[in-house]
C-alpha cells in the first residue's frame, strides 16, 4: 500500500512501473512523450530501476532505462547488459506482465476509460489477466475463422444459387436450341429458292429488255415520216415571221425620227421664247434710260448749286488758334485717371480673389463639418446607451462636463464614452468584424466600462465630496453615484509589458493582444490593459489551428480567445498541477459596438476652427480692399471730370476753325461728285445701243420661228410613214397566227411520238439496269452460298423451273418459318457459353464446399478447447464477484454476453444498487455501462442522484468505483500476471463502503494464489484492517530529511501516547 497527500508523488511509481518495464506512456494516459516524465529542472541523464523477483533458485531480474529531458529516446539495461527496447517486450511477455492490460495495472487517470469499456474489451482484457494462456489466441482464432466461415458460407451460396439459376435456364434454352437447328434447315432451302428466283427473274426482265427495244425502232421512222410530211407548212411560218420583223423594224424607224424631229422642235419653241424674253427686257431698258436722263439734269444743277454755297464759305477762312497747353492738362488728367483705374482694378482683383478663396475655405468647413457630424454619430450614440442603461454613471458624466473647470488635473470620462475599436489593424478593416468585437470586449468587465479615471488623487477626492457630500448635493443632484480610479499621467502604452513577441504570437496562432485593437486616450487605455491583462490575452484575427501543445507549456498564459470563443485555463495547486481548460463561447459586445475615431473627430473639430479664423481675416482683408476699391473709383471719376471741363474749353476755342475745316473738306467731295456725274454717258448714246440689240433680237427671233414650223412639217411625215408600216405589220402578224395554229396541231402529232419513243427509250434503259442489278443480285446470292448449297442451286436452275412453281415452294417454306419462333444465333452461343460456364462454377462448388466444411471443423475443434475454459472463468470470476457484491449489501454478478459474431462476445457486469429506501420486491439485475452507472435504482433515487444542470454527485460515482475494484478483486486470484496495480480507486466512496472494500481487498491480495498487489491512495480511514504481508508505503515531499531523524524514536513515543491513552 502506498499512501500520502495529493501531489506527492503516488502516481509517479505507477508511471516507473509502467515506463520502467518498455511499455508505452499511453497506457498512462497521461503525457505521451517519455521527456515528459523527466523532472523540468533535470540537466542530467534520468534512470528507472525495476528489480523483478525471480522463481524460487533463480535470481532476481533487474532493468534500467534511461530516459532525458531533452528528447524521446531512451535505452534499456537487463541485468546490467544492454540491450535492445524489444528484448525487455519480449522478457515482459515471457513473464506474462500485463502493464497494458486495465484489469491488472489501472493508473489514475484510466480509471474512467476501464468504466466506458465495452463488454467486448472486458472479455479481451480479462482473457489476457486470467484463465487459460491460450483463451485470447483461441479467439483470435475463432473471430479470424468466424469471418473466414461467414465469407466462404456467402460465397457457396452465392455459388450455389447462381449455379442453379443457370443450369435451370440451359434446361430452357435446349429446347430453343432445337428449333434454332430445324429453323436454320430450312433457312438454307430458302437460300437456294431464292437464287433460283433471282435467276428467273433477270432471264424475265432480258425478255422484256428484247420487246422494248424492237418497239423503240417502229416509233423512230413514224417520227422522220411526220417530219417530212409537215416541212412546207413550217416554211410558209418562217417567211411570215420575217415579213412581220421587218415591218416593225421600219415602224420603229419611223417612230424614232418622229420623235426626234419633235424633240428638236420644242428646242426651237424654248429658243423662241427666250428670244421674246429678251425683247421685253431692252423695251424695259430703254424706258429706264429716258428716266435717268432726266434725273442726270437735275442732280448736275443741283450739285452746282451746292459747290457755289460752300464756296462762298471756305473764302472766309479764320485764325488758327493754339490749344498745346490745354492738350498738355487734358493728356496729364487721362493718364492720372487711367493710373487711378489701374489700381482700382488690381484693389478690385484682389478682394475677388478674397472672395474666391473665402468661398473655398466656406465648401471646405461645410464638409468638415457634415463629416464630423457622422464621426460624432457613434459618440452619441455611447451618450444615448449610457443615458439609457446606466443613469447613474450618466449623472456623473453630466455633472464633470458642468464642473470640468473645478480640478486641477485632467479627468478622464469613463472608457464606455471614450474607447472604441480601431477602424484599422494591419491594413484590415476591422470596426465591422463583429466577432473580433466580441473577442475584446469579452475580457473587460462592465465596472471597468463606468470609471473615471483622474490625474490627482485630490481631484478624485474633490469629486467624490461634490457629489456625495450633504451640503454640496443639494447643487449638484441628489442621488449621483459613480466610481473613480488615480492613474499615472506618465503612462505609455508602449512601455507596457507584453506577455507575448510578435513571433510567439504567430507561432501559436495568434496575431495580436487585445489592447492592440482599441483606440481612446492613452491613459484611459493604460488603466485598462493594467487592470484587465489585455496586453497579456492573445486574440485571433485570422481563423487557423492553434498550437494547443505548445499553448500548454506557457503556464503564464491564463486566457485567451480565438475565432470560436474564449478559453480560461487554471491550474491545480497539488501535485503535478495539471491544467483545466473553460471554454465559452462569445458573448455579443455590448459597449464596443458603435466605433468612433477620436483622432479623426479632433482634426475636423481643430480644421473646422482654422477655418473659421480665416474666414474672419478674409473678411476684413474684404472690407478694407472693397474701401480701397471704392475711393480709388471716387478719385478716378474726379479726374475725369476735370479732364471733360479741359475738353468743353478747347472745344469752345477751336469751334469756328473746326466748322471752316469742315467746309473745305464738304466743298471737295461736292466738286468730286459733280465731276463724276458730268463724266457718265448721255442717254442718246444708251438708246442707240438698245435699239442694235434689239434689232439683233428680232432677227434670231424669225429665224428660230422659221426653224420650228420645219421641224413641226418633217414630224408629222414621219408618224404617217409609221401609221403605214403598222398597218402592214398588222396583216402579216394574222396571217402568221393562223399558220402557227396549223404548225402547232402538226407538231403535237410528232411529239406526242417522241413522247412515246422516251418513253420506250426510258423503259428499255431501266429494264436494263434492272436486269444488270437482277443478275449481280443473284450472283451475290450465290457467292455467299457455302459449296455444298452453291452446287446444290447450279444444279437446280439447269432444270429451268417457272417462275410460279418456284414461288410456291418458297411460300411453303416460307410458311412454315413463320409458324416456328424465331431464335436469334446468339442463343446457341449462349448455350455453349453457359455450358463451359456450368462446368467452371460446379468446380467452384465443390472447392468452397470444401473449405467450408474445413472453416467449421476448425471453429467446432477450437470452440470446444476455447467455451469450456471460458465459461469456468466467468463463472468464477462471477461466483467471486457475487460474493464481494453480497458482502457489500448489493447484488451483482458477471455473466457470459454471446453472440454469432465471436468478435461480438463480451463480458457483461449486471448490479442491482438497492436504495434503502425502496421497499419495492424489485430485484432485477441491469446491466452496467459506462452510460450506465446507476443501475436498479427505483427513478425517485435515481433522480435525487443528480443535480439539476450539474454534474453527477457521490453516490454515483461511489458506484463506478464500487464496481471497478470488485471485479479488478475477482480477478486477483485468477490473474497470471506476476503483480497488479490500481491507483486511488477508493475516492468518492463512502466510509462503509470503503472499509467493507479495503477488508475484501486485504483479504483477497494477503494469500498465497494471489500475486504482488499495489494500491495507491492519497488517504485512508482510521482502523482499517491490516495483514501481516502488507507493506505501507507513506510518501511526503519535502526539500529534504534531516540527517538525525530517528524513526525508532519516533514510533516509541507513539506506542508510549497510545499505552497511557489506554490507561486512561
Amino acid at each position: 500500500m502506498i499512501i500520502g497527500p495529493n501531489g506527492t508523488g503516488k502516481s509517479t511509481i505507477a508511471c516507473a512501473i509502467a515506463i520502467g518495464l518498455g511499455f508505452p506512456t499511453k497506457v498512462l494516459g497521461r503525457a505521451t512523450k517519455l521527456s515528459a516524465y523527466c523532472k523540468n529542472d533535470s540537466n542530467e541523464e534520468t534512470w528507472i530501476e525495476i528489480e523483478l523477483k525471480g522463481h524460487p533458485g533463480e535470481k532476481n531480474l533487474v532493468v534500467r532505462r534511461y530516459l532525458s529531458r531533452d528528447s524521446d529516446k531512451s535505452k534499456f539495461e537487463l541485468d546490467g547488459e544492454e540491450v535492445r527496447s524489444q528484448d525487455v517486450i519480449d522478457k515482459m511477455q515471457e513473464l506474462q506482465v500485463q502493464v497494458a492490460n486495465l484489469c491488472t495495472f489501472l493508473p489514475q487517470d484510466r480509471v474512467a476509460a476501464f468504466a466506458m469499456m465495452s463488454a467486448a474489451e472486458r472479455l479481451r482484457e480479462t482473457q489476457r489477466a486470467a484463465g487459460h494462456r491460450n483463451l485470447n489466441a483461441w479467439h483470435d482464432v475463432l473471430i479470424k475463422e468466424g469471418k473466414t466461415f461467414k465469407n466462404v458460407q456467402s460465397e457457396f451460396e452465392r455459388i450455389a444459387e447462381k449455379l442453379k439459376r443457370v443450369e435451370t435456364k440451359q434446361a430452357e434454352t435446349e429446347k430453343e436450341v432445337r428449333a434454332f437447328e430445324q429453323r436454320e434447315k430450312l433457312e438454307k432451302e430458302k437460300q437456294v429458292i431464292d437464287v433460283l428466283i433471282a435467276f428467273a427473274e433477270y432471264n424475265d426482265t432480258f425478255d422484256k429488255f428484247q420487246q422494248a427495244k424492237q418497239f423503240k425502232t417502229v416509233l423512230t421512222n413514224e417520227i422522220a415520216e411526220l417530219e417530212l410530211r409537215y416541212k412546207p407548212f413550217k416554211d410558209s411560218k418562217q417567211a411570215l415571221e420575217m415579213i412581220v420583223d421587218a415591218c416593225r423594224q421600219e415602224q420603229s424607224r419611223a417612230e424614232k425620227s418622229s420623235s426626234r424631229a419633235l424633240k428638236d422642235a420644242e428646242l426651237k419653241k424654248s429658243s423662241l421664247a427666250k428670244a421674246d424674253n429678251d425683247r421685253d427686257e431692252i423695251n424695259q431698258q430703254l424706258q429706264m434710260v429716258k428716266r435717268d436722263a432726266r434725273e442726270h439734269k437735275e442732280n448736275l444743277a443741283k450739285g452746282k448749286e451746292q459747290i457755289s454755297k460752300f464756296e462762298a464759305l471756305v473764302a472766309n477762312e479764320p485764325a488758327e488758334i493754339k490749344t498745346a497747353e490745354i492738350d498738355r492738362q487734358m493728356n496729364g488728367k487721362l493718364l492720372q485717371r487711367n493710373d487711378v483705374k489701374q489700381s482700382a482694378q488690381e484693389a478690385r482683383h484682389e478682394y475677388e480673389r478674397i472672395v474666391h478663396r473665402a468661398d473655398q475655405i466656406k465648401r471646405s468647413t461645410d464638409e468638415d463639418k457634415q463629416r464630423l457630424v457622422r464621426a460624432q454619430a457613434a459618440s452619441g450614440v455611447r451618450d444615448e446607451q449610457c443615458k439609457r442603461f446606466d443613469t447613474a454613471t450618466w449623472s456623473a458624466v453630466c455633472w464633470l462636463r458642468e464642473h470640468r473647470d473645478r480640478f486641477r488635473g485632467k479627468v478622464y470620462e469613463p472608457a464606455r464614452l471614450n474607447v472604441f475599436i480601431k477602424k484599422e489593424w494591419n491594413g484590415r478593416r476591422i470596426d465591422n468584424d463583429q466577432d473580433l468585437i466580441n473577442m475584446i470586449e469579452g475580457p473587460i468587465p462592465m465596472g471597468s466600462f463606468s470609471t473615471f479615471l483622474f490625474e490627482h488623487q485630490e481631484d478624485y477626492d474633490l469629486m467624490f465630496k461634490l457629489v456625495h457630500d450633504d451640503a454640496e448635493r443639494q447643487q449638484s443632484g441628489s442621488g449621483i453615484r459613480f466610481s473613480g480610479a488615480v492613474v499615472d499621467p506618465n503612462w505609455r502604452l508602449s512601455e507596457m509589458q507584453r506577455s507575448l513577441q510578435p513571433d510567439q504570437l504567430a507561432r501559436l496562432g495568434f496575431d495580436a493582444m487585445a489592447i492592440d485593437f482599441l483606440d481612446g486616450p492613452e491613459a484611459v487605455l493604460c488603466w485598462l490593459a493594467d487592470t484587465n491583462n489585455l496586453a497579456k490575452i492573445p486574440v485571433q484575427v485570422n481563423r487557423r489551428a492553434l498550437d494547443l501543445p505548445e499553448i500548454d507549456k506557457l503556464r503564464f498564459l491564463q486566457r485567451y480567445y480565438d475565432r470560436d470563443g474564449s478559453y480560461s485555463v487554471k491550474y491545480s495547486n497539488y501535485g503535478n498541477r495539471y491544467a483545466q481548460q473553460d471554454y465559452r463561447a462569445l458573448q455579443k459586445a455590448k459597449i464596443l459596438n458603435s466605433s468612433v475615431d477620436p483622432g479623426i473627430v479632433e482634426q475636423l473639430q481643430r480644421r473646422v476652427q482654422q477655418n473659421e479664423q480665416q474666414r474672419v481675416q478674409l473678411k476684413e482683408e474684404y472690407d478694407a480692399k472693397k474701401q480701397e476699391e471704392r475711393d480709388l473709383l471716387a478719385q478716378a471719376e474726379q479726374l475725369e471730370h476735370e479732364h471733360a471741363e479741359l475738353r468743353q474749353q478747347k472745344d469752345d476755342m477751336s469751334k469756328a476753325r473746326k466748322q471752316w475745316l469742315k467746309a473745305v473738306s464738304r466743298l471737295d467731295q461736292l466738286r468730286k461728285s459733280y465731276e463724276k456725274l458730268k463724266a457718265k454717258p448721255s442717254a442718246a448714246e444708251r438708246r442707240t445701243q438698245l435699239n442694235n440689240q434689239l434689232r439683233k433680237i428680232m432677227e434670231k427671233r424669225v429665224r428660230y420661228a422659221l426653224e420650228y414650223k420645219d421641224l413641226v412639217m418633217r414630224a408629222s411625215d414621219f408618224i404617217e410613214a409609221s401609221i403605214k408600216v403598222n398597218l402592214q405589220a398588222l396583216q402579216a402578224e394574222n396571217d402568221k397566227r393562223a399558220m402557227d395554229v396549223m404548225v402547232l396541231e402538226r407538231d403535237e402529232e410528232i411529239e406526242g411520238k417522241r413522247g412515246e419513243l422516251k418513253e420506250a427509250d426510258a423503259r428499255a434503259k431501266e429494264l436494263l439496269k434492272h436486269g444488270r442489278e437482277l443478275k449481280a443480285n443473284a450472283e451475290q446470292l450465290v457467292a455467299v452460298l457455302d459449296p455444298e448449297l452453291r452446287a446444290r442451286a447450279m444444279t437446280r436452275r439447269d432444270e429451268d423451273l417457272p417462275m410460279n412453281q418456284l414461288q410456291d415452294e418458297l411460300a411453303d417454306i416460307e410458311t412454315n418459318l413463320e409458324c416456328m419462333q424465331a431464335v436469334s444465333p446468339a442463343v446457341l452461343e449462349a448455350f455453349n457459353k453457359r455450358k463451359k460456364e456450368i462446368a467452371e462454377m460446379k468446380e467452384k462448388f465443390n472447392d468452397a464446399e470444401s473449405r467450408l466444411n474445413e472453416s467449421k471443423e476448425l471453429i467446432d475443434a477450437t470452440e470446444k478447447r476455447w467455451l469450456p475454459k471460458l465459461e469456468r472463468l466467468v463463472a468464477e470470476v462471477s461466483e467471486k464477484f457475487s460474493s464481494y457484491f453480497d458482502t457489500l449489501g448489493l447484488l451483482g454478478e458477471v455473466r457470459l454476453a454471446k453472440d454469432n459474431d465471436y468478435e461480438k462476445w463480451g463480458i457483461g457486469i449486471w448490479v442491482r444498487f438497492r436504495d434503502p429506501k425502496d421497499k419495492s420486491g424489485d430485484v432485477e439485475l441491469h446491466e452496467l455501462s459506462g452510460h450506465r452507472q446507476s443501475g436498479g435504482v427505483s427513478p425517485q433515487a435515481a433522480r435525487s442522484m443528480y443535480v439539476s444542470n450539474g454534474p453527477l454527485t457521490l453516490p454515483h460515482l461511489q458506484e463506478r468505483a464500487l464496481t471497478t475494484v470488485t471485479y479488478l478483486l475477482a480477478l486477483a486470484e485468477l490473474a497470471r500476471a506476476p503483480f497488479a496495480l490500481v491507483d486511488e480507486i477508493n475516492q468518492g466512496m463512502d466510509q462503509r463502503a470503503e472499509r467493507n472494500m479495503h477488508k475484501m481487498l486485504v483479504e483477497t491480495t494477503c494469500t498465497h494464489d494471489v500475486g504482488q498487489y499495489f494500491l495507491l491512495t492519497p488517504k485512508l480511514l482510521p482502523d482499517l484492517v491490516y495483514h501481516p504481508k502488507m507493506k505501507v508505503l507513506v510518501i511526503n515531499v519535502s526539500p529534504w530529511i534531516p540527517g538525525n531523524l530517528s524513526l525508532e524514536k519516533i514510533l516509541a513515543r507513539k506506542r508510549k501516547l497510545l499505552k497511557a491513552a489506554a490507561k486512561a
